[in-house]
């Protein structure tokens, strides 16, 4: 009893309490960032339809946009680590910076002019996404009712990742606890991916696909968020990572 009271520990919930309304702005600015980008979006292709090919094609504004953000994070994340070491959550960020910035620019394709290879079934292997459409085109040659079952594993799990990120974040609107919310911004970066690619391997409409696009943009701005909010983190000592070691 005496060691929960003790100044220690008094420190520690006080480190821990300013480090939590720290991370607080970077979780309501990311929500609102893409909430506007959606709604903008939106608004554009309803009132403008001759700009939705623009908005929505291959290599278009929007896909444009994210590959601007996911080199900016790559880049972030260099810097990142020449200034303050090899941290997880910079080296997360990197690496699933380069990993999405390699699939949007098919591999480097639509940057070098070289094709890549086939796809089963039709298309070109030119991202990772084309891998769980490999999955499901392999599996509904096998079963359809295997291919759909694959396709709502995607789905579910991504709903699942969205909603307890949400979760998180409302918890740390309501200052209960927000103890794991150094990477909320980041389950809620995969979860978005998750969504789009099940958009993808699923469905051929075009109104889903440019929800793919958007929520595409949506998760690359949050994987920004995430290392801006880490950078913040390690620029702070008393409010960061010195906080908790």
């Amino acid at each position: 009893m005496a060691q929960a009271f003790s100044p220690d520990h008094a420190a520690s919930l006080k480190g821990e309490a300013h480090r939590t309304v720290g991370q607080l702005p970077f979780l309501v600015a990311a929500l609102v960032v893409i909430g506007a980008c959606t709604c903008i979006s939106a608004l554009a292709a309803i009132l403008d339809p001759g700009i939705r090919p623009l908005l929505l094609q291959e290599d278009g504004i929007i896909e444009m946009a994210s590959a601007v953000v996911l080199f900016l994070v790559v880049a972030g994340s260099a810097y990142a680590i020449c200034r303050w070491g090899l941290r997880l959550p910079f080296a997360i960020a990197g690496l699933l910076g380069f990993a999405e910035l390699m699939d949007e620019t098919s591999f480097g394709s639509r940057i070098f002019g070289f094709d890549p290879p086939p796809l089963y079934g039709g298309g070109q292997l030119d991202g990772f996404h084309d891998l769980l459409i490999l999955v499901f085109r392999l599996a509904r040659d096998f079963n359809a009712e295997l291919a759909w079952l694959w396709v709502g594993i995607l789905l579910t799990g991504s709903i699942a990742l969205v909603a307890f990120a949400l979760f998180r974040f409302w918890q740390g609107i309501s200052l209960k606890a927000l103890a794991s919310a150094d990477h909320t911004l980041l389950v809620l970066h995969v979860g978005l991916i998750g969504l789009a690619q099940a958009i993808d391997v699923a469905t051929h409409s075009h109104i889903l696909s440019a929800m793919e696009e958007v929520f595409e943009l949506n998760a690359e701005i949050l994987l920004g968020f995430y290392l801006a909010q880490h950078v913040y983190l390690a620029s702070r000592p008393g409010e960061g990572y010195a906080a908790t070691a």
